[in-house]
């Protein structure tokens, strides 16, 4: 599971006490007496077994899981769509539609796809709606920013680029049950790619017929145990389970409120409105005690990334002093160890991780750096604007850094925050030239994190791109070999970290939860996923 930008809960930037009393409780009152009129809201008793209630801070930027980059789309679609593999709670790939699979070298793979698994409106689910799928993933006409994925696929990165057809793409299908995958090179992880939700079927005769319509609850045909009833956007989103699916799920109804304020959602929580809950990191204390409160490593990383083909990050000696004017120890304390803090862009628990990848807080060397791309003492300083989405803790690392690069280099830093939607936007209109990223694993080896950093990663926004570090990632994907595997991700970190700098590591990911003692067969893996499948709700 992967989303584009590590985004925290949205709500306001809390200015003073004042202010944050006022949200506290003026606010969330006004909030349910807003729900209690809307027409779609409906009073929620903690004795509805039926019903699991959660809340999101937006509505989904798309439903279309070939084009989907964040972590609110695929939270609704990973229970709308399943996929020819999965990950056990072990995270270990295990059969999901696909029923088992051989290979050939590690480089030839075939799938045999389960014959009982059908589509919502009961057509049964072919091999030929996955090699739809790849294909329109691979498309350029579909502009995905996730084709790259699949590149590793024979001839993939060619009918990308509409240099050859697709007959010649490495994916056949034998037969409407088998899918026969060729890959350019050896990769034995090449199944575990396959739990990602871009890849999952689809349905090419709706989407031709419907268009961009398709994703629509009146249009949308599904595969998973629930189905898309409504959308009301801005409000909240229901699923129901399919009622042809063995075995059903025990909840009937999954209801998505969309609720921006971080503060809300816990209050809601609290009066056992919402059943499972996200908690931002400054409010972690507050539950620390609480049997409800889960921590959850993550394989995910929030960095800061850097437009290097905009002033004056063009310039190396610039990226430099940015990247030793940061201040870790200081972000430990300003989130009260709530998530931990990093300079390694593969996170702890995976191959390659480097405690000591990224420059460590070095203030004089910073300002010497930045003397040596002219600007002295920071004089005559061009301006820089920080882009960051809409939320508390966003914009208090924002005004931290704010402040720390204009103590350390005695440069001003603007700031901007956007919208989750404008700000998606944005960095696919006219790349910021300083703004907020993160990265959650697609797949728990470090390849999700490397690749996206190659060149022609529809991902990398940078503008960077290095043959060397190119090389060294390829090359580690064709190994088999762990030991050299972990040396070839430490020397390309070397090469993104210490000579490019197109991105600063600040943190690594870290779940926060409450999940109510009545909700059983809940879990949260360290890819993101919320697992509801097997979720029971039994009434206190």
């Amino acid at each position: 599971m992967t989303e584009d930008i590590s985004r925290p809960p949205r709500s306001s930037f809390l200015h003073s006490l004042n202010l944050r009393r006022f949200f506290q409780f003026f606010f969330p009152m006004f909030f349910l007496l807003d729900l209690s009129c809307s027409p779609h809201f409906q009073p929620v008793s903690k004795h509805d077994s039926h019903t699991l209630f959660m809340a999101m801070a937006d509505d989904p930027s798309t439903l279309d899981w070939n084009k989907a980059t964040d972590g609110i789309s695929f939270e609704v679609i990973t229970n709308l769509m399943d996929g020819l593999t999965r990950f056990d709670k072990h995270l270990n790939v295990s059969p999901d539609i696909a029923l088992s699979w051989e290979t050939v070298g590690n480089k030839e793979f075939t799938f045999h796809l389960d014959p009982s698994r059908t589509w919502s409106d009961g057509k049964p689910v072919r091999s030929s709606d996955f090699r739809n799928s790849f294909l329109r993933l691979l498309s350029s006409k579909t502009a995905s920013p996730y084709a790259y994925y699949l590149f590793d696929v024979q001839n993939a990165s060619c009918f990308h680029e509409n240099k050859c057809t697709a007959s010649q793409v490495g994916i056949e299908v034998p037969d409407s049950k088998t899918l026969k995958v060729s890959l350019s090179h050896p990769m034995a992880a090449f199944p575990s790619l396959l739990t990602s939700p871009i890849t999952d079927p689809v349905r090419i005769d709706l989407i031709q017929k419907y268009k961009d319509k398709w994703t629509s609850p009146k249009h949308l045909v599904t595969n998973g145990r629930f189905i898309l009833k409504d959308w009301w956007h801005g409000d909240s989103l229901l699923l129901e389970s399919r009622k042809d699916i063995v075995p059903a799920p025990s909840l009937r109804r999954i209801r998505f409120l969309i609720i921006p304020e971080p503060v809300t959602q816990l209050l809601l929580y609290d009066r056992h409105v919402l059943d499972i809950v996200g908690v931002p990191s400054f409010y972690v204390k507050k539950y620390q005690q609480s049997p409800d409160l889960h921590r959850i490593p993550q394989f995910s990383t929030v960095y800061y990334s850097l437009n290097i083909k905009r002033p004056p990050f063009d310039n190396i000696h610039v990226r430099k002093a940015f990247a030793l004017a940061v201040d870790r120890s200081d972000l430990r304390e300003l989130f009260q160890n709530a998530f931990p803090v990093s300079r390694s862009f593969i996170p702890r628990g995976l191959l390659g991780y480097e405690k000591n990848g990224g420059y460590r807080y070095d203030p004089q060397k910073a300002r010497s750096e930045l003397a040596m791309a002219g600007y002295p003492g920071g004089k005559h300083f061009p301006r820089v604007t920080l882009i960051f989405p809409s939320g508390t803790q966003s914009r208090i690392l924002a005004v931290h850094f704010q402040e720390s690069f204009r103590k350390v280099l005695h440069v001003s830093i603007h700031l901007r925050s956007l919208e989750w939607k404008a700000f998606l936007a944005k960095l696919d209109s006219k790349t910021p030239q300083m703004y907020q990223s993160g990265w959650l694993a697609d797949y728990p080896d470090p390849n999700t994190f490397m690749t996206l950093m190659m060149t022609d990663s529809g991902n990398n926004r940078t503008g960077w791109g290095d043959p060397l570090f190119d090389h060294l990632v390829s090359e580690a994907l064709s190994s088999d070999n762990q030991s050299v595997r972990s040396e070839l991700y430490k020397k390309a970190q070397k090469q993104l970290l210490r000579i490019g700098i197109p991105v600063i590591p600040l943190s690594e990911g870290l779940s926060n939860m409450l999940v109510h003692q009545d909700i059983k067969g809940f879990w949260h893996d360290p890819l993101g996923t919320d697992h509801l499948e097997n979720v029971t709700k039994i009434p206190d």
